[in-house]
């Protein structure tokens, strides 16, 4: 079973639904069916730019970050979890940067809101770009 977890204050409306069908399709295409759960969280500027800060040192918001459970630089082996879930981790999207993308990119929000959950998925996966 997939678990695709969103927390999004409702100020922010966007089609959960098509976002939670979207990233099911995504995690099928990598064979990613079995007890695998996600979460997502939808946050505004404030909120990105702080997390921003902490984590990757740089000022501003941004318009997406990813915090993988299992740290690709640990080479222990990973420790399965005791109900049998993998949590791939965390990922954070700023809406109102997500609005501005969209308007650069003259797409529909709910489209860019899906490319950058699949974008911060891909980072839970240990996809990295440069």
């Amino acid at each position: 079973m997939i678990t695709i977890n969103i927390l999004a204050d409702a100020k922010f409306p966007f089609d959960r639904v098509m976002l939670r069908e979207h990233l099911t399709k995504v995690l099928v295409k990598y064979r990613l069916t079995d007890n695998i759960e996600v979460d997502i969280q939808v946050v505004g500027k404030r909120k990105m730019s702080e997390l921003h800060r902490v984590y990757m040192k740089i000022e501003g918001p941004t318009d997406v970050l990813s915090f993988p459970l299992n740290d690709p630089s640990d080479d222990r082996p990973f420790m399965a979890s005791p109900d049998g879930i993998l949590r791939l981790g965390d990922i954070v999207v700023c809406y109102p940067v997500a609005v501005e993308e969209a308007l650069e990119k003259q797409c529909k929000l709910d489209s860019q809101i899906n490319f950058l959950v699949e974008h911060g998925l891909m980072h839970l996966l240990g996809y990295h770009h440069e």
